[in-house]
This record gives C-alpha cells, structure tokens and sequence, in this order.
C-alpha cells in the first residue's frame, strides 16, 4: 500500500478490503528471495499477508466462480488441539469479497459489512486442503452479496458462507496493491494457530491463549503488518478469527462445545498498528445450545466488528 488510514464513507468498514489476485506463497521452508522480490507496498520487497500465513492458494476463476483452497495443518488448530471454524475466515472472506470487488463499480472498490458462516462438517476435517468457490447472488448501487461454499478432498460440504460487501471510493488507494501479484514470504512452519497469529515476519512463538476475566473471555491479537488488508488496516477474516477465539475461554469444561454459526458486522476498520482486544461475553447458555456475542477493538475502545457466535453443547464429561 502506498496510503493508508484513508477514510471511508459513514458506515463502511475496510474489515474485508481485499486486493486482486495474489501470487501462491512458496512452500514451507523454500522462502522467496527477498533481493529479487518485485516492489510490494511500502516495504518494496517480497512480504507476508494473512493469505500466506493461512496457506490460501492464488485466487483463481472456473465455471463454479472465484475460487481458493487453503491448505490443512496445525496452523489451523486452536487452543483445543483441532483446526477452529474462525481459522476459515481468512479464506471465506478473500473468496467473497474476490468474487464481488470482480464486479464492482469502475473506480471503486469493496468492503465486507456482513459475514457469516454456518457449519455443516466441524472440525477436524480429513484431506489436505479446503476449496472455497463462490457464486455473486446479485448487486445493487450500494453493494454485492455472495455465497461461498467450502468443501474438503472428498467433496463434502464443510461449512456454507454469505457475504455483505460494499462499494466504496478510496482516493489515492494504492494501485500496485490491487493490480499487481506482489511476492509472498513463505510463512513459518507454525504449530498452532496462536503461532500463525503472533507478530514478526515469519510469526514467532505461539502468543497468549484466550483468557477469562469475571464473566467475560478475552484474547489480545498483537499487532502484525502481515494481516493488512487493501485499506491498510487489519483483515476481516483475521477479526473473525480472533472473535472466536475470545469465546474459547469461557467454554463449560463439564460441557464440550463446538461451534456451529458465527455471524460478524464491521462497524469500523481496525488499526493495524495497535493491538486488538476480543472480548466474549454469554447471552444464553441452555440445555443443547449457547450463544455468545463478541466485540472486537482497538485501543480506543471502539469496536471494530460485533459477532455473535452460536454453540451446540454435548454430552456431559463426568
């Protein structure tokens, strides 16, 4: 990006801003050399995004619409040893927002304001990786709505996504972030997903675990110049992710749950300089479900986004 912290219309948000279709990170281990890297944004050199760190292929079109797979691995797995459904939001939200910024207005781009995702197969899923197609629903003056479909090797449908997106004029965005395929860094062989979120260039040592404070869960994601989307400011499916993940904390240890719906609204984009603040909190704990909502914010307290997260509870552990 050439400029960022640009302002956006009353009621946007540049929590999904997504960039044209980005080169496919290199391999694990076979990181691209950074002395012959194109110029990528400021930093003029090969670099990481949240795609890279969450393995997402290049963003391709075929006869189903826009599609991406993401590979499978412990990058994945949250703090309950198993891949997380918030880890898919990278991908869910790349694939809608890829398939609506494809049809928008000359001179515009797109913003996610709505996400959600249901699951149909939770997780751990079998296979190598996940494909992500998405179908445009329809358009009007303002924005675009899509839905995804996310299945693994087999076939089998994984989870079902429906997206919100925006239209909105951004003066001075940057256009080699959008119409170039800049270098990737091919990300650290992480072991957890709270390694995949950590800060510095390949990630680092796994970072704090989601944390109960009273009757509310928490968990700080640092600050990362990685998870930058189009607008200069964190990635939508980043902020779903760590949305989740708040919610781990407040899990009833006598209960096992797993998640079944996560529903996000941007309000306003997240400063990628700062960290952010997930915090959880219980509407409704019942017999067969919970339901959690979760804010997402930066230092001023704002929030950035507002999910709620719906919970199926299970069998009891005696």
């Amino acid at each position: 990006m050439t400029e960022t912290g640009t302002s956006l219309p009353a009621g946007a948000s540049a929590g999904g801003l997504v960039p044209a279709a980005r080169a496919e990170p290199a391999p694990v281990g076979d990181a691209l050399p950074v002395g012959d890297a194109p110029p990528v944004g400021q930093s003029g050199r090969a670099r990481e995004f949240a795609e890279s760190r969450f393995r997402l292929s290049e963003v391709t079109r075929d006869e189903r619409g826009m599609r991406i797979t993401m590979r499978l691995g412990p990058w994945l797995d949250g703090p309950g040893g198993a891949a997380t459904v918030g880890s898919l939001g990278v991908l869910v939200d790349s694939t809608i927002g890829m398939e609506v910024y494809d049809a928008r207005p000359e001179n515009s781009h797109s913003v996610t304001a709505e996400l959600a995702v249901d699951v149909v197969i939770p997780p751990p899923w079998s296979g190598s990786q996940l494909t992500a197609h998405a179908e445009l629903l329809g358009l009007d003056p303002v924005g675009g709505t899509a839905r995804c479909e996310v299945r693994d090797d087999d076939g089998r449908l994984v989870v079902v996504g429906i997206g919100r997106c925006r239209f909105v004029s951004i003066p001075g965005a940057s256009d080699a972030f959008f119409g170039e395929e800049p270098q990737m860094l091919a990300p650290a062989a992480h072991h957890s997903l709270l390694e995949t979120l950590a800060a510095g260039e390949t990630g680092g040592r796994a970072i704090a675990a989601p944390e109960r404070a009273g009757d509310l869960g928490r968990f700080l994601l640092p600050a990362n110049p990685a998870f930058e989307n189009g607008g200069g400011t964190v990635h939508g499916g980043v902020l779903f992710c760590a949305a989740e993940l708040a919610v781990e904390a407040l899990a009833d240890p006598a209960v096992p749950e797993r998640t079944t719906a996560i529903r996000v609204n941007y309000l306003r984009p997240a400063d990628l300089a700062a960290e952010v603040t997930a915090t959880a909190e219980l509407v409704h704990r019942g017999r067969t479900v919970s339901l959690y909502r979760v804010t997402t914010a930066g230092p001023s307290g704002k929030p950035a986004t507002l999910a709620t997260i719906t919970r199926e509870r299970g069998t009891p552990v005696f």
